[in-house]
């Protein structure tokens, strides 16, 4: 039991300050292209469906380099263990083809995955197992992709725990922000949203606590999942904050337009590709046809 203790200390520990330039591959070391998703999980006709129209834009742009889940990976309480039925109904079954087969997934934790066993998920990626594409080398975890003009980062992927207290999010993100080179750009993801139109709403303990550390670290954008639609929201002085947690479960409905909202997909499935090169940020919005559906910029 002892040697199982450190074993699980470590990998809370020492894995998520890991940042390993390079693990994947990119086709265009100035060019990274990824899809963002979440609360995707629920193995149903839903989520298939999904997983059909991103493998339909994927195969319209030869690949892309990865794609980020957001959270809640396995309905309705995460998986037992790194052997639960679930890794082949809910991952490994469903996001198949061509392109997606060979893809890398990195994921993050949602609520749901909380309520067993969160860590099968950490040992389920350390270990390479089923078809070796989960990725997670922690619960909190900091990745760096491409090239900017000099010889920066091109990408700092920020990637918290949303399971852990917040004060700990925000350290890690701080820490995670201004440690290392310049990167051209900063992302951080996360399960909970700082604000949303949809459902669950704004998060006054993020907005308290982690938005500030996003301002101060140069964070230009925020993607998050838990609410079950597609957003895109943009206000002055904040990142720009992309809700994509409409990749397979029940679609939320959304209420009042918060201000700055300038995109809502409510009540249908679909997800975000991100497209990142030394002088712009892409988001565009798909729904679980392949269409398109709205494009957000933000330019050097």
């Amino acid at each position: 039991m002892r040697s199982v203790w450190w074993i699980w200390l470590w990998v809370w520990w020492c894995v998520p300050a890991l940042a390993e330039v390079g693990e994947i591959p990119l086709k265009d070391p100035h060019r990274v292209v990824f899809f963002a998703l979440g609360d995707q999980g629920s193995g149903s006709d839903h989520q298939r469906r999904v997983a059909a129209a991103m493998e339909r834009v994927a195969a319209a742009d030869r690949g892309v380099d990865f794609v980020l889940l957001l959270g809640d990976n396995f309905y309705p309480d995460g998986v037992a263990s790194v052997t639960d039925p679930q890794w082949s109904s809910a991952f490994e079954s469903i996001y198949t083809g061509k392109m997606l087969d060979k893809t890398p997934f990195l994921a993050i934790l949602g609520n749901h995955d909380g309520h067993a066993n969160p860590e099968a998920q950490v040992l389920y990626g350390l270990q390479s197992l089923g078809s070796g594409r989960w990725r997670m080398r922690g619960r909190q975890d900091v990745w760096e992709f491409g090239r900017g003009t000099g010889n920066q980062p091109l990408l700092r992927l920020v990637l918290l725990d949303s399971l852990a207290p917040v004060e700990r999010q925000a350290e890690f993100a701080r820490q995670a922000l201004s440690g290392g080179g310049t990167p051209v750009w900063r992302l951080v993801a996360a399960h909970y949203p700082l604000r949303s139109s949809g459902r669950h709403g704004s998060s006054r303990a993020l907005l308290t606590a982690l938005l500030p550390v996003l301002q101060a670290g140069g964070v230009e954008a925020y993607l998050c999942g838990h609410d079950h639609h597609l957003e895109v929201i943009r206000r002055p002085g904040e990142p720009l904050q992309i809700i994509s947690g409409a990749g397979g479960h029940v679609p939320y409905s959304v209420g009042e337009r918060l201000p700055g909202s300038e995109f809502a997909l409510q009540g249908q499935h679909g997800f975000f590709r991100v497209e990142v090169n030394p002088t712009s940020l892409l988001f565009t919005a798909f729904d679980d046809r392949g269409e398109r559906l709205h494009q957000s910029r933000i330019d050097r």
